[in-house]
């Protein structure tokens, strides 16, 4: 199995810093201590350096051969300024940590018992101190102090460069959710693999210390790198960061692969495929569009897995997984994931049950074989595409369109409903003896049967003036590309005509429709509908010729078929009707 893992040169960072530091963090030293004594309080020497006040004191010979393994002997014997709260012998498992590896030593252990610049314990102190491995940890107290709840038991060791600490036991050692996606306690090398795929190593110019050119190319004394994830931004969480107060669900291989069957029919794409352009005119084009299949299918079914595993518990009704223990009910009205997805109530539940709660430093993460995730409320969800919008309807042919705005106050009080996004597309025949035509393109569709419905509005939505209003009669047509690239001859998705009941905001099916291949992800290409107005002269009395058209929706058949067995599912019908 291929991993890819890219770790800090933590030894490397530090000296970069050398410079900057050197003149920083004397001033709180000073304002409690006399620089000129030759020895201190706990005994050691403020002449000597950190490193030569450990070697000195023979309770902390277990820290100091730790030490001397990870490296750091040379740079708490440097002229940089430090803190170090030191366990002595015997309060911590000093075998385990001899056997760990120098990467995992430095990281749980050596950086996180050393902070940068001077932190005297003296007066009340309650303040999070950043260690060197980026975690915090709280040093508080008032005569007598603690770090994380560990005692100190000699404060303020002065030494020429820092301040030394010693502690009766070792600081407790908490992953982020980022570093915790290693397969280790878990088998999670699925989402590992996939997370880490996107790790990046950048040269930060501003830290790194230039050497000589050498061949035309500037070489560097000192090379500092910025780790980072794109994920970070994709998702928008920062998993990686202390401060933060992250949720994540993390599937196991077993629940990834699981998932991943469910997802994969959803995305089928074909690397060439036809799509037309002005539909509705006479530069009717169809463009031949070409793309690479494989990859997009794969970057895609991988965005969903992970799109809606991440919620910042700082935000909406996410801080109720802050207590969230394993086996209890999730009892809130929504959660929204980093990627702005609503999941409600009923949903919300069934993402953690089954879970294991494993609590990190800055959140927590749920370990599920299973992603309860119902599909349409992530990885194929409904789709609602407003009329008024220019750029997915294309108007012409026997009519014009405008889109238009109602609000509470000129909405008709005697038609109820809600019109979505306050907004319609009124397409207004060209004479009174035509029906206009209106085509709109269909985004976001993956290869799936969608149930289809257009949402019309009554003629006297805006007019209290019309008390028998009329509906509309129209016909209804799909234009797809097929499995083979090719565009078939448009499909009639309803038999004859359909019509709209004009007494109400009314949501009129148009059938069903199983669409061959995704385009979803493709750029800006789609399908689209076509709706054209059937009105006779004879009927012109029972009958508008005038659309309007508040939306059209798409919505997964295993949706539509659900919430027809539960007609108050919540995510159905105030998302969408």
């Amino acid at each position: 199995m291929k991993r890819k893992h890219i770790f800090r040169n933590a030894i490397v960072v530090l000296a970069a810093l050398v410079g900057a530091v050197m003149t920083t963090a004397c001033s709180d030293w000073d304002d409690h201590y006399d620089p000129n004594s030759s020895a201190n309080s706990t005994g050691g020497s403020v002449q000597a350096t950190l490193w030569e006040n450990i070697s000195s004191n023979s309770q902390l010979s277990e820290f100091r051969s730790l030490l001397e393994k990870s490296g750091y002997s040379e740079l708490i014997n440097s002229p940089q300024t430090f803190t170090i709260w030191a366990p002595v012998n015997g309060t911590f498992d000093y075998q385990r940590l001899s056997n760990l590896s120098k990467e995992k030593l430095i990281k749980e252990f050596i950086e996180n018992h050393i902070a940068r610049f001077s932190f005297p314990a003296s007066g009340s102190i309650n303040k999070n101190v950043y260690m060197l491995n980026k975690k915090m940890a709280l040093f508080s107290g008032n005569g007598s102090y603690s770090l994380n709840g560990i005692a100190i038991e000699k404060p303020n060791q002065e030494s020429k460069n820092g301040i030394l600490h010693t502690m009766s036991g070792q600081l407790p050692f908490k992953y982020n959710i980022y570093e915790s996606l290693e397969p280790e306690d878990f088998d999670i090398d699925s989402i590992s693999d996939a997370f880490h795929s996107y790790d990046n190593k950048i040269l930060n110019l501003a830290q790194s210390i230039p050497g000589p050119v050498r061949d035309g190319e500037q070489t560097y004394l000192d090379s500092v790198f910025v780790e980072w994830n794109t994920l970070f931004d994709t998702y928008r969480a920062d998993i990686n960061v202390e401060d933060s107060n992250y949720t994540m669900i993390v599937p196991t291989n077993e629940a990834w692969h699981a998932a991943k069957q469910k997802i994969l029919p959803l995305y089928n794409y074909i690397s060439n495929f036809k799509f037309v352009q002005n539909p509705l005119t006479s530069s009717r084009k169809e463009e031949d569009v070409v793309i690479d299949a494989a990859y997009l299918r794969d970057s895609m079914v991988t965005r969903c897995l992970m799109q809606d595993l991440f919620y910042n518990n700082n935000l909406y009704d996410n801080g109720a997984l802050n207590t969230l223990q394993d086996g209890q009910t999730l009892y809130v009205d929504s959660l929204v994931s980093t990627s702005r997805n609503i999941v409600y109530s009923e949903d919300a539940a069934r993402l953690f049950e089954g879970t294991k709660r494993v609590d990190k430093s800055n959140g927590a993460i749920f370990v599920t074989d299973s992603l309860r995730m119902r599909t349409w409320t992530s990885w194929n969800p409904p789709i609602k595409v407003e009329a008024e919008s220019g750029t997915y309807a294309s108007y012409t042919n026997n009519g014009s369109a405008y889109p238009t705005r109602v609000t509470s106050g000129t909405q008709n009080p005697a038609v109820s409903g809600h019109i979505s996004n306050n907004a319609y597309t009124l397409v207004e025949p060209s004479s009174a003896s035509q029906n206009p035509e209106i085509n709109i393109y269909l985004p976001g569709v993956r290869s799936t049967t969608y149930r289809i419905y257009a949402v019309f509005l009554p003629e006297n939505i805006t007019n209290t003036s019309i008390t028998e209003p009329r509906g509309n009669r129209f016909r209804a047509r799909l234009s797809y590309c097929d499995a083979n690239g090719r565009i078939p001859n448009e499909v009639a998705l309803v038999s004859g005509y359909a019509t709209s009941d004009p007494t109400k905001i009314d949501t009129v099916s148009l059938g069903e429709f199983t669409f061959p291949i995704a385009y979803e992800g493709t750029g800006e290409y789609y399908p689209f509908i076509r709706l054209n107005g059937s009105v006779t002269s004879a009927q012109n009395s029972q009958f508008d010729r005038t659309f309007r058209i508040d939306c059209i929706l798409l919505i997964p058949k295993e949706l539509d078929e659900y919430i027809k067995e539960h007609p108050d599912y919540k995510f159905y019908q105030e998302s969408y009707f």
